[in-house]
């Protein structure tokens, strides 16, 4: 039961020495600590769990699961957090558009493709700002849908994509390149293409089921979860390719505990494209010219431990700069831009300078909400400077750009 692994918690408070929020904000309830204290007094009947306090802190943990990394005792302080979303979504309920959305809109591609445009043109022709789940935990709060793709990754290419390779892939699109950001999944394919791996791009894989999991909505991402486990059809490939790090986590960490059967076979094929690359990839390749800096997405780093890869791409295929303290987190923070703004932009004032003093005429990260976040604050900083997956920095160093 929760309420006994909130006991397990010392409360030593070493988790708070790297917890992103409470550095920023000093405040002991938004550490792990403090959260995990609320929920022990909410279970023990100390504490309603519909007040806006605690639902704040609930929704102010990123999810990076630094803390658990460091306890001494081994808390899994995210199962706990998530286990409160849960239990503040069955108490509340979840508003039924949102429901909707999570149980028909985004299971069926088409029709969440016609519910993006339809909130685009809505929005283009009023003030209208569409519902941020539409695009779950990509846009910052008050960031308006931006441009999405004519056509979208899973219409633009065939299911399968034949190189007469040795290595075969199923690659998870994610809902931001499928939909909006098609260029980081078009190098993705390019790059791929040109190592001769065959790509199997599945039609019916669907949104990771990410943003139902922190609305507290179990039933929804248990049924995306079963969804995806059937269309990427592990046992067929060498590896499942994610473009995304929260797309990566949700897939190889969270599947597990939200399917009873043992999925073993399909999360151990889970890798970040870069660690696909770095490990299997033998190549050599004309370094761009360009300097180029390095982010390390929270949910890369600390949620899949995938710090060495990225670098040993850019270090062969760039001008690289190591940034200072490339590991904070930018401030985008999983739930954290959309619920709690200000804080989220008051973390994003260090990763700016951060890149400022790198001089870089490039970021590079691994992540396509990090990669919107930071331009976001760069351009409202009047900074002109490019911010580009890791693989868009391989794709021009193989094509010679």
């Amino acid at each position: 039961m929760i309420i006994d692994k909130t006991k397990e918690c010392n409360k030593c408070g070493i988790c708070r020495s790297v917890c992103p929020v409470f550095l920023e904000l000093k405040d002991e309830v938004m550490s792990p600590r403090g959260r995990i204290s609320l929920v022990e007094a909410l279970l023990e009947g100390d504490l309603s769990d519909n007040t806006k306090r605690y639902i704040d802190t609930i929704r102010t943990c990123i999810r990076c699961t630094r803390c658990s990394q460091v306890c001494p005792v081994g808390v899994k302080v995210e199962e706990i957090i998530q286990s409160a979303r849960y239990k503040i979504a069955e108490n509340l309920e979840i508003p039924g558009s949102i429901r909707e959305i999570f149980r028909s809109t985004i299971n069926n591609p088409e029709a969440f493709k016609a519910e993006l445009v339809k909130s685009k043109n809505l929005q283009s022709s009023s003030d209208y700002k569409a519902p941020l789940w539409l695009l779950p935990l990509y846009f910052h709060e008050g960031t308006k849908i931006p441009e999405l793709a004519d056509e979208t990754i899973t219409e633009k290419y065939p299911e399968y994509i034949e190189s007469k390779g040795e290595k075969r892939v199923a690659l998870f699109v994610g809902c931001s390149m499928n939909y909006v950001h098609t260029d980081i999944a078009d190098a993705a394919i390019d790059v791929l293409n040109k190592f001769g791996i065959d790509i199997y791009i599945p039609k019916e894989q669907i949104c990771c089921g990410a943003p139902a999991m922190l609305l507290g909505d179990k039933e929804a991402a248990e049924e995306m979860a079963k969804k995806n486990i059937l269309a990427l059809k592990a046992q067929d490939f060498d590896a499942i390719i994610t473009l995304c790090p929260n797309c990566g986590v949700t897939l190889k960490r969270e599947y597990k505990t939200l399917v009873e059967d043992d999925i073993a076979p399909f999360t151990s094929r889970i890798m970040d494209i870069s660690q696909f690359i770095t490990i299997y990839m033998d190549y050599k390749a004309q370094p761009i010219k360009q300097t180029v800096t390095y982010h390390d997405p929270c949910y890369l780093r600390i949620g899949q431990e995938v710090k060495a890869e990225p670098r040993q791409i850019l270090l062969g295929n760039s001008q690289y700069i190591e940034m200072d303290q490339a590991y904070k987190c930018c401030g985008l923070g999983c739930t954290l831009g959309i619920f709690h703004p200000e804080v989220s932009e008051s973390m994003a004032e260090d990763k700016v300078e951060a890149i400022l003093e790198t001089k870089a005429d490039v970021v590079a990260t691994g992540c396509p909400g990090c990669i919107a976040f930071i331009k976001e604050q760069l351009e409202k900083r009047n900074i002109d400077k490019e911010v580009l997956h890791t693989i868009q920095i391989l794709q021009k160093s193989l094509s010679g750009v």
